[in-house]
């Protein structure tokens, strides 16, 4: 399972058991399932920015088609 994915999978955990935590009146797993959906989502976007870069860097340093190497 790539990284995008476990994030996912973490941030439906997350908003799941907020949710279920709101219904029942928990208040500590309703806080806890927010911090799990949010963690997710920080590294999904850390890990989307990664291959970015990566991306732009193997672009920069890949030779242009007709330019003289």
């Amino acid at each position: 399972m790539d990284m995008t994915m476990k994030d996912k999978v973490q941030q439906a955990v997350g908003g799941a058991r907020s949710k279920l935590g709101a219904a029942t009146g928990n208040r500590r797993l309703e806080a806890s399932g927010r911090v799990q959906r949010r963690r997710a989502q920080v590294a999904e976007v850390a890990h989307d920015l990664r291959d970015r870069f990566r991306d732009a860097q193997a672009r920069r340093r890949s030779p242009r088609p007709g330019d003289p190497s």
